[in-house]
């Protein structure tokens, strides 16, 4: 296992449940190494071609609410949490957020200036971005591998080239797990993190989500290879608490498991109790269970 475990919280600006007020602080351990607040998600903007599919533009806006959480806020926030990062997850959930660039060269120049502008700009605050890092999370990709990794990696590499300590993560998914796959072989030293979606497939064992762990391992390496949860009701009955509770102690027993991450923050606090798998995660991951 990864000698400093990570813990990662989506907070997604859902139109679904009501909106959250602000970091849920409560959650934050500090017994855990390291722990990211991801905001999602930087979306992009789309027309539609002439066959009435949607396709991509590259230029993204934050998706959040940017006054409850600002610059300010977020360096208040790291102030009082020495070992709090906060990163900014870009795509979004289902088919109406594609990765389908209208044209590819395009689409990466638009994407670098508009990211850079939300990074460099939007989340300045005292001539220092507050921002540590992206995090690549498409759900619907009608790109062919090749392109998708050709273009997220050119995105990837002027990030990490001109915005100094720039972390990348990656958020595969069943359905496209090759795009990420691909993604992830053309530049494996520059993403340091990869946030499987469990919740996106039917994992209905603690001895199938094991395995389905031990697989992905190969690809993506047990040092970078995260487990997730969602409490959002649109995905629940994939996989349950009980299972990925169990297996992620037992991933951890055989030094299987680099982290956990929960998706997402709004939806955790309608739960009962509130915000139990973000607790109950870090408790297991720092061995207070």
């Amino acid at each position: 296992m990864s000698p400093k475990p990570i813990f990662r919280e989506y907070i997604i600006g859902s139109k679904e449940v009501p909106p959250i007020e602000g970091f849920p602080v409560e959650i934050i351990n500090r017994r855990i190494p390291e722990f990211h607040f991801i905001l999602a998600f930087a979306a992009e903007d789309y027309v539609e071609d002439g066959s009435g599919k949607k396709v991509g533009k590259g230029n993204f806006s934050a998706n959040w609410n940017v006054t409850k959480f600002s610059a300010k806020k977020i360096r208040e926030l790291k102030e009082d949490y020495e070992h709090v990062k906060v990163v900014i997850s870009l795509g979004g959930r289902g088919t109406n957020f594609p990765f389908n660039p209208q044209d590819k060269e395009i689409w990466i120049d638009n994407a670098k200036k508009s990211l850079n502008q939300i990074i460099t700009v939007l989340y300045k605050f005292h001539h220092e971005t507050v921002i540590d890092g992206i995090d690549i999370n498409y759900e619907h990709i009608e790109s062919s591998e090749d392109e998708f990794a050709y273009c997220i990696g050119k995105v990837i590499d002027y990030l990490k080239s001109n915005i100094s300590g720039v972390v990348v993560s990656i958020a595969p998914s069943f359905p496209v797990l090759s795009h990420y796959q691909q993604l992830f072989k053309a530049n494996p030293h520059r993403i340091q993190w990869v946030n499987y979606q469990y919740y996106d497939q039917k994992v209905p064992s603690t001895h199938e989500f094991v395995n389905l762990h031990k697989t992905l391992i190969d690809t993506f390496g047990v040092e970078k290879l995260l487990a997730g949860f969602s409490t959002d009701p649109n995905d629940k009955g994939n996989i349950s608490a009980e299972v990925f509770v169990e297996g992620v102690l037992q991933l951890l027993a055989s030094g299987s498991l680099a982290g956990i991450f929960v998706s997402d923050a709004q939806s955790s606090l309608l739960s009962e109790p509130p915000l139990y798998l973000e607790k109950k995660s870090q408790e297991i991951l720092t061995g207070t269970n």
